[in-house]
C-alpha cells in the first residue's frame, strides 16, 4: 500500500484511531481492535495500529503555535518541554495531554502544532457562543402547578387575644398548614411560641366561629407593603377535618380571590403571555363535540388575527362537510396534525369539488395529479389542521374562573377537544408536477359532501358589527311567500328591526323574492312584512329585516313591555361568557411554538420567552434542554463566526413576512445539514433530496417561522387578569400594565415537514417566480440584442 493510500486510511478512521488511543494507555490495543473493527481488512487493521502506537509514543519536540496563533503567546516549560502556545493553543494542550494519560505524546504535539485541528477548536468556541446567545427560556402553556405550596390572601381577617390586643389582624396568606398575619409593628414574640387564632363564620370554611392553635415560625419585614408579617404553622393537633375543609375552600378560592402575592404575579404573568399568543396567533380554534358515532364541530373563536387570515367565514364552510369533518377528526385523533386540500377541478362531467386530507390523497395515489389540477383551476386551498382533547378539569376551572353554571352552558360542557386550524396556501406557492403522470377516475371519498355543519362562531366585542341587541328566543311561526305558499319555521333570535328564522324543511332559493310576510301567533304578529337579508339554502336560515329602519314592527313594541326578561336572553351577554370560557381553554392548548419578543436596542435581547406545549415537536430537529430552547438553527446567521441574525432583522423591521427553515437529518451518521430555502424550493437539491427521501436515506424538517406584530398593548381579558393583583398590590398592578406594552411581536414556529415530505415523494415542485426587472428600457434592450443575434 503505498503512502498516499496509508494517509487516506488514516483520515477516513480518524475517528476509530482516537478511540483505541485509551486502549493502547491500558495495553489493551488488541482487545480495542477486535471489538471496533472485527470487519476491516488485515492490511487496514494494521495501518490503524501502528498510526496508534505512533500516537501514543512519548517525544521531547518544542511545541510552537505562534505561526497561526489568534491570541498572545506564552513561552513556558511543561513537561520539560519548551512550549510557545497562545490560550487556545494551552486548552488543547491540557485537553490532549489529558486524553494521554497526562502525557507528552506525539498525538499531543502533532494536535498542538496542526493549524487544521487549532481552527477546528476555534470554531467549536464560536459555535457555542452562538448557541448559547440564541437560547431563550421557555415557559409551558400548563398552569403553573403550586402544589401544597399554594397559599390564597383571603377577604376575612382573624384574631388572638395574644396579638394586638384582641383586634382583628389581616391575613397575608392562608395555605393548607400555613398562614402569614400582617401587622405595623413587630410583636413581642419569640419562635415556637403558640397562639389560639379565632376564624370568623366563612362560607365554604367555616359555620361558625372556629379556634385554630398555631406556632410562630418567623417575623419577616415586607418591603412592599411595609407590614411585618408573622408567619405560622397550624398545630399538628388541628383537626383532620377542619384541615380537609380548609384546603377545598383554598382549591376552590384560587380562582374567584388573588394568591399570596409572589404567587399572584406569577399566574398573573403566565396568563397575560398565554393571552398575547393567542390574541395574535394565525390558528383559529374550532371546538368540537364528539361521541362514538360522530363528531360534531360546536364553535369557532375569531380574532382579529386569525379572521385576517384565515377568510375566516369561507373557512369555516371548508370545515363544515359532515362526512369529511367526521374523517378529518378521525385523523387527527390518530395523529394529531393533518392538512386539508380544497378545491375544484374541470372534468367532462362539469366542476367536482375536492376535500381529502394529505394522507387521503397518500393513501388514493392521487395527491400529484390532483394538487396540479387543483392548482391549475386557482381554486387550491391547504388548511393546517392540529387537535388537542379538552379534559373535565380543564372545563370546570374555565366554568369557575369566569363564574359560570354548566347548567346555562350545556353545549359548552359537552365540547370533548379543540381543533385548531391554520390556511396555508401562499406557503406552497405555484406547484406544478415535475414528470408525467395518469389521471385516473377521482374516488367518491374524496369529493366534498353536500350535507353541511351549522358552526356557529364568538368574537370579541371591537369585532362585532351588530347595530342593536338580538335576543334568542326559540318560537314557531309560518313564512309567507305567496298568496297561497307559505312555510314552517322557526324563530332562532329577534331584534328590535329583524330577526333570525330557520325553516322546518328545505326550501329552495328560487320560492323567495325579496320580501315576505311572517307570523308568529306568541308574539300576535299577523302576516307582518320583512325584507330578506340573507338565504342559506344548505342550513335553511333566512336573516330577516324590516323594511324601513324608522318603522316601529310589533316586536319593537314587545320588547318594551318585557325588556327585564329579553335582557336575560340577550345574545351579547351569553357571547361574552362564550367568549371567555372558550378563550380560557384554546389559551391552554394553542399548537405550535411562540416567541414573545419585547423591545430592546439589541435583537437578540427582544427574544423573551418561548412557550411551548408539552406535545409539541415544532423544534425539532433541535430540542429543548431543561427550560432552555435552541433558537440558533431557526435564526442564526451561518456565515458569520459570531451571533448575529439577518433573518431575525428582516422579520421583525417587516422585510420578510415570513420564512421556511429547512434541515435534513442523514440518517447513517445523524449529521444535520441546514438548506436554504431557495435552493429548496427552486434548485437541483430539491430532486437530490426527493430521491434521497424515496431510498430512506434522510429526513426532510420544515419549519414554518411567522412573526405577528402585536397591534394592541392589551387582550381582551387584561382587565380579568390583573383584577385579583391590582386587590393586594397596586404598584405591581401598575407596573404590569405598564409592561404590556413592551412587547412588540410573537413568532410563531410551526413544523410543516409532513406535508413537504409528502410533496416531494409526489414529485410536485414549485415554479420559480419570473423576475421583474427594475429598469424597463435595460429589459428591452435585452429583448432587442436577443432579437438581433
Amino acid at each position: 500500500m503505498s503512502a498516499g493510500d496509508e494517509k487516506q486510511v488514516i483520515k477516513q478512521f480518524q475517528h476509530l484511531i482516537r478511540a483505541l488511543i485509551p486502549y493502547e494507555q491500558e495495553n489493551r490495543l488488541l482487545e480495542g481492535l477486535n471489538k471496533f473493527s472485527k470487519r476491516l481488512p488485515t492490511n487496514v487493521r494494521k495501518i490503524i495500529k501502528e498510526e496508534v502506537i505512533r500516537l501514543t509514543s512519548l517525544t521531547d519536540a518544542p511545541a510552537d503555535n505562534s505561526a497561526f496563533a489568534q491570541f498572545p503567546v506564552i513561552k513556558f516549560k511543561h513537561f520539560g518541554v519548551d512550549m510557545c502556545l497562545d490560550k487556545i493553543g494551552t486548552q488543547i494542550l491540557k485537553k490532549e495531554s489529558g486524553l494521554y494519560q497526562n502525557r507528552y505524546t506525539v498525538g499531543v504535539f502533532e494536535s498542538i502544532t496542526s493549524s487544521e485541528f487549532y481552527q477546528t477548536q476555534i470554531k467549536k468556541e464560536q459555535y457555542k457562543k452562538i448557541v448559547d446567545a440564541f437560547a431563550i427560556e421557555s415557559q409551558s402553556q400548563n398552569d403553573i402547578d403550586f402544589g401544597d405550596d399554594i397559599s390564597i390572601t383571603p377577604n376575612f381577617a382573624v384574631s388572638s387575644p395574644d396579638l394586638h390586643n384582641g383586634r382583628n389582624c389581616n391575613l397575608a396568606s392562608l395555605g393548607y398548614k400555613t398562614m402569614a398575619v400582617e401587622m405595623r409593628r413587630p410583636p413581642k414574640m419569640s419562635q415556637g411560641e403558640e397562639v389560639t387564632f379565632t376564624f370568623p363564620e366563612v362560607q365554604g370554611l367555616t359555620t361558625k366561629e372556629t379556634k385554630i392553635d398555631c406556632k410562630l415560625d418567623s417575623i419577616k419585614f415586607n418591603k412592599h407593603t411595609s407590614n411585618y408579617e408573622l408567619q405560622f404553622n397550624f398545630s399538628d393537633e388541628t383537626d383532620e377535618r377542619l384541615l380537609e375543609q380548609l384546603k377545598r375552600f383554598i382549591d376552590t378560592a384560587a380562582f374567584h380571590q388573588p394568591l399570596k402575592r409572589e404567587l399572584e404575579i406569577e399566574r398573573a404573568m403566565q396568563d397575560l403571555e398565554r393571552d398575547r399568543i393567542l390574541e395574535n396567533s394565525p390558528w383559529m380554534p374550532v371546538f368540537v363535540k364528539a361521541n362514538k358515532k360522530q363528531a360534531i364541530p360546536i364553535i369557532a373563536l375569531f380574532t382579529k388575527k386569525n379572521v385576517e387570515h384565515n377568510n375566516a367565514y369561507q373557512f369555516l364552510t371548508k370545515l363544515s362537510g359532515k362526512s369529511e369533518f367526521n374523517r378529518l377528526y378521525l385523523e387527527l385523533r390518530r395523529y394529531g396534525e393533518a392538512f386539508l386540500f380544497n378545491g375544484s377541478i374541470n372534468t367532462k362531467k362539469g366542476i367536482v369539488e375536492i376535500c381529502a386530507t394529505h394522507r387521503d390523497l397518500v393513501e388514493s395515489k392521487q395527491m400529484s395529479p390532483l394538487i396540479y389540477l387543483m392548482m391549475k383551476s386557482g381554486t387550491l386551498t391547504c388548511t393546517h389542521c392540529r387537535m388537542d382533547t379538552i379534559n373535565e378539569g380543564e372545563k370546570s376551572k374555565a366554568f369557575a374562573i369566569h363564574d359560570l353554571s354548566k347548567t346555562d352552558f350545556p353545549d359548552l360542557a359537552a365540547m370533548t377537544s379543540v381543533m385548531f386550524c391554520k390556511d396555508i396556501t401562499p406557503s406552497l406557492k405555484d406547484l406544478t408536477i415535475g414528470e408525467k403522470c395518469q389521471f385516473p377516475a377521482i374516488p367518491k371519498s374524496l369529493i366534498a359532501d353536500t350535507g353541511k355543519w351549522s358552526i356557529s362562531y364568538v368574537m370579541e366585542e371591537d369585532l362585532d358589527r351588530r347595530s342593536e341587541h338580538r335576543y334568542i328566543i326559540e318560537k314557531d311561526a309560518s313564512v309567507k311567500t305567496g298568496f297561497l305558499t307559505s312555510f314552517q319555521a322557526k324563530i332562532k333570535d329577534i331584534s328590535a328591526n329583524g330577526m333570525q328564522v330557520e325553516l322546518s324543511e328545505k326550501v329552495a332559493a328560487s320560492n323567495f323574492t325579496d320580501s315576505i310576510k311572517i307570523s308568529v301567533p306568541e308574539f300576535k304578529m299577523r302576516s307582518e312584512k320583512y325584507m330578506i337579508v340573507h338565504y342559506d339554502e344548505a342550513l335553511g336560515i333566512l336573516r330577516l329585516k324590516l323594511p324601513e329602519l324608522n318603522k316601529k314592527g310589533s316586536v319593537d313594541s314587545l320588547l318594551e313591555q318585557n325588556l327585564a326578561f329579553f335582557r336575560q336572553r340577550d345574545i351579547a351577554r351569553a357571547q361574552r361568557s362564550t367568549h371567555r370560557f372558550i378563550w380560557e381553554l384554546a389559551m391552554r392548548h394553542h399548537p405550535s411554538v411562540s416567541v414573545l419578543c419585547v423591545t430592546n436596542r439589541h435583537i437578540l435581547d427582544r427574544l423573551k420567552t418561548v412557550y411551548q406545549s408539552e406535545k409539541s415537536d415544532d423544534l425539532y430537529p433541535f430540542s429543548r434542554v431543561q427550560n432552555i430552547i435552541p433558537l440558533h438553527g431557526f435564526f442564526a446567521d451561518r456565515q458569520t463566526m459570531r451571533p448575529k441574525s439577518e433573518l431575525l432583522e428582516k422579520l421583525l423591521v417587516g422585510k420578510k413576512r415570513n420564512a421556511t427553515v429547512v434541515h435534513c437529518v442523514r440518517k447513517d451518521d445523524n449529521k444535520l445539514v441546514y438548506i436554504s430555502e431557495n435552493h429548496f424550493l427552486y434548485g437541483t437539491m430539491r430532486q437530490n433530496i426527493a430521491n434521497h427521501l424515496q431510498q430512506d436515506k434522510v429526513e426532510l424538517c420544515v419549519t414554518q417561522v411567522e412573526p405577528v406584530r402585536c397591534q394592541s398593548s392589551s387582550t381582551p381579558l387584561t382587565k380579568k387578569r390583573l383584577a385579583q393583583l391590582s386587590k393586594i398590590d397596586k404598584t405591581m398592578y401598575e407596573k404590569l400594565v405598564n409592561m404590556q406594552s413592551a412587547y412588540t411581536h410573537v413568532i410563531y414556529l410551526t413544523n410543516e415537514s409532513t406535508l413537504h415530505n409528502e410533496l416531494l415523494k409526489a414529485k410536485l415542485r414549485p415554479l420559480r417566480p419570473v423576475r421583474t426587472d427594475a429598469n424597463p428600457s435595460a429589459t428591452a434592450k435585452k429583448g432587442i440584442t436577443k432579437q438581433a443575434s
